[in-house]
């Protein structure tokens, strides 16, 4: 990017000096207050040039200077204050080190420091850094007073302060400066931490900048070991979050601190300000604010995930890969970031893609935009797509040994294998990733691989291994104080009893989930944990209470415009409906699910909605309607590899076809019965209608006893009065009695 002036970086000293009460001065009597400035001018002026400096600017009653040699600025704050007068009452202070020059001005943290040291000067005193102390090269003369480390505002380090001794200064005591020292969580404590997304403060197209820089903090907070930090999605869930007060954020976030700050692009220069909160102290304990040039982008999310990190005693992550990249490649990605989790529409997401494929065309090393590009189409089901890039993002990690991408890459890895049935290699990656992760002490990270590896097993039916991965990830996510990974691994530990038949157990577990999705206000989560409950409710038999429960469910996902959970649920209502034999009303939710399958592109989703669609139009005998939606569900579960899926639709075909007189193969009808599980009592019926065996009348009408065996008395009676469960007793005592 081509650049409006030219810009120098070079070492420097840069004092700033002030007039103490001048402001409150001016309030009262402008004219002398104008008069003082103007003695203060004639002063310092033509000393800054005796002393080789440069006026940068004056700021009201300040001013900033800047010297080439350190021992100049000392001597010219020393000669300066030194004809000062009871009526003239100035401050000064002095840092030194690599400074930026553009456009007649200065920016960088040592013109801050310097700001931040004349801020806390007593009158008539100066203010000299250690580290400029140190760089002198001649101390002749000189002699400094130690006031210790001092908390700056807006300096994210400690400043190791001296003061300038002289009988012609006031040179102050080391008691009047209390050592301000960070004072962040105890030794027992897990620190908890709210990053809300930065205010831009620039032009209204430049909102990206704040976004995706906030995220990927979060993103680098999150996996620095021992500490729990709010996701980005439980923030934007709270309405108005950047009205709030800080101490209503932490609260609705559970959290002790809060992290804001300002992003503001100016022409190529950036500014960039953070404080940290500490709500338990009641006070900001620690702050920072950089000014860079654009070319210095990437740097910035390093520079500000170590100052935090570092406040709360937590070791920083490396953020060597995004650091060397390059400031365009960088901006691209954090446009696509910012466009693809603000996405409304599938343009938002093609305009994501575009802009991820340009980052990596100028950095074909950023494993970040790489990673995020997969997970565009992993998140539609175009999962050998997605595998590809991850496969490469993995190998540059790897190559680069950035252990974040790595761990990354191999996690996205492991849930396309999963998605796609390959539970054996999905379990191989899920192990790789939870040792980088353990390399890297990132305990969620460990809890997050743990927690998918239990629902690998839970879909393997190995039930033991399952609940014990759940279990530990459960375990860390307590110890972390992480509610939303206590919810999920609660969740999941419910539907690994569901799945052993142990409804009321899964029940608990559900419940459970739900009281801390409540707890947190994750509407997300309360719909998931609604909607479990009611699949118990439905498998007990009582339909009534799971329709109440997915009604409930359906309501918290229409307010939070959660598409793949409406689709869930427009779904579930429909099985409902279905079952209570209200055809029309089953048909109508089928087809709002299906509908927002297609939106958002699920392919699974729409391959088992029309299954249910077809389905839904054979009960009702309607047999070229059934045929023709299972025979597009058929395609697309062979598109994607839905094995067990398929072998439910091919079943269901093969009757129709016998029952419209269309050719089917019977020795495959009979070899994919064979290789299903548990086909359920509605499908057994339909098998004994087909193939006129008795024995599956037989295990259809078991299984309906048994579901009346696990129901209270007062829901038998309405359950075998259902269409289903009625034909097929009706059906076995005509044939057995």
């Amino acid at each position: 990017m081509s650049t409006a002036s030219k810009t120098e970086r070079k070492f420097a000293a840069i004092m700033f000096t002030d007039i103490v009460g001048f402001t409150e001065l001016s309030s009262i009597d402008e004219e002398s207050a104008l008069k003082l400035l103007d003695k203060k001018r004639d002063l310092i002026v033509p000393l800054i040039s005796k002393y080789k400096g440069a006026l940068i600017k004056e700021m009201g009653d300040g001013t900033l200077s800047q010297y080439n040699e350190l021992k100049n600025a000392i001597e010219c704050a020393h000669t300066f204050q030194s004809k000062t007068d009871s009526d003239l009452q100035v401050r000064a202070g002095i840092h030194s080190g690599e400074v930026i020059f553009k456009n007649e001005d200065v920016f960088g943290d040592v013109v801050n420091i310097a700001n931040r040291l004349e801020s806390i000067a007593k009158p008539r005193s100066v203010l000299v850094s250690k580290e400029t102390i140190d760089n002198l090269e001649n101390k002749e003369g000189l002699e400094f007073v130690p006031l210790g480390l001092q908390s700056l505002k807006g300096v994210g380090r400690l400043i190791e302060v001296y003061a300038l001794k002289s009988k012609n200064l006031y040179t102050p005591k080391a008691n009047e400066y209390e050592k301000n020292k960070i004072e962040t969580h105890s030794d027992n404590e897990v620190p908890s931490i709210g990053i809300i997304p930065f205010r831009n403060k620039g032009a209204k197209e430049d909102v990206f900048y704040a976004y995706g820089i906030s995220a990927d903090l979060i993103t680098d907070c999150s996996g620095a070991g021992l500490i729990r930090v709010a996701t980005l999605a439980s923030i934007e869930k709270l309405k108005n979050y950047d009205e709030l007060k800080t101490e209503d954020l932490a609260s609705k976030l559970m959290v002790r601190y809060i992290a804001e700050g300002t992003l503001w692009k100016m022409g190529d220069m950036f500014q960039l300000s953070i404080e940290l909160y500490d709500t338990k102290k009641a006070k900001v304990v620690w702050s920072d604010m950089w000014q860079e040039e654009w070319d210095n982008l990437p740097t910035i999310k390093g520079n500000l995930s170590d100052g935090l990190l570092k406040a709360l005693d937590t070791k920083p992550i490396s953020q060597k890969n995004v650091e060397t990249t390059s400031p365009e490649a960088y901006e691209f990605y954090l446009k696509a970031k910012h466009k693809y989790f603000k996405r409304e529409t599938t343009d938002d997401t093609e305009m994501a893609r575009e802009l991820l494929y340009k980052a990596m065309e100028l950095d074909g090393s950023l494993i970040i935009a790489k990673t995020l590009l997969a997970l565009t189409y992993k998140d539609i089901g175009e999962y050998d797509k997605a595998m590809e890039i991850y496969s490469e993002a993995l190998t540059q990690a790897e190559s680069l040994d950035d252990k974040r991408g790595i761990g990354i890459s191999l996690n996205g890895i492991a849930v396309i294998h999963y998605n796609k049935g390959d539970y054996d290699q999905s379990l191989e990656y899920l192990d790789r990733s939870r040792k980088i992760n353990e390399e890297l002490g990132d305990k969620h990270g460990i809890s997050t691989s743990l927690n998918e590896r239990g629902i690998v097993y839970w879909n393997k039916s190995e039930y033991e291994k399952a609940l014990a991965s759940l279990k530990r990830s459960l375990e860390i996510s307590e110890e972390l104080g992480n509610k939303h990974g206590t919810a999920s691994s609660l969740n999941n530990i419910g539907c690994v009893h569901w799945d052993q038949d142990n409804l009321d157990k899964a029940l608990i577990y559900f419940q459970r989930s739900l009281e801390v999705s409540e707890e947190l206000g994750n509407k997300l989560g309360i719909g998931n944990g609604l909607n479990n409950i009611g699949i118990i409710y439905k498998d007990k038999g009582d339909l009534n209470k799971a329709l109440d429960y997915y009604t409930q469910t359906l309501k918290i996902r229409e307010e939070i415009g959660d598409k793949r959970g409406l689709g869930d649920s427009y779904n579930n209502l429909g099985t409902v409906f279905k079952d209570m034999g209200v055809y029309d009303k089953a048909l109508e939710h089928f087809e709002r699910s299906l509908k927002f399958r297609e939106e958002i592109g699920d392919k699974s989703g729409e391959g088992r909605i029309l299954y249910n669609i077809g389905s839904l139009y054979f009960v009702q005998n309607d047999l070229q309607n059934s045929c023709n939606y299972l025979e597009k569900s058929l395609k697309i579960r062979k598109e994607i590899d839905q094995d067990e899926l398929e072998l439910e639709t091919i079943i269901l075909l093969y009757i129709n076809y016998k029952s419209v007189g269309k050719d089917y193969d019977v020795k495959h009808l009979h070899k994919l019965i064979e290789d299903s599980e548990d086909l359920g009592s509605e499908f057994n019926f339909r098998l004994y209608e087909f193939l006129e065996n008795k024995n599956y009348l037989e295990k259809a009408y078991h299984q309906v006893q048994k579901n009346v065996g696990n129901m209270e008395e007062l829901l038998k009676e309405e359950y075998v009065n259902y269409p289903v469960p009625k034909m097929i007793i009706e059906e076995y005592k005509r044939i057995f009695h």
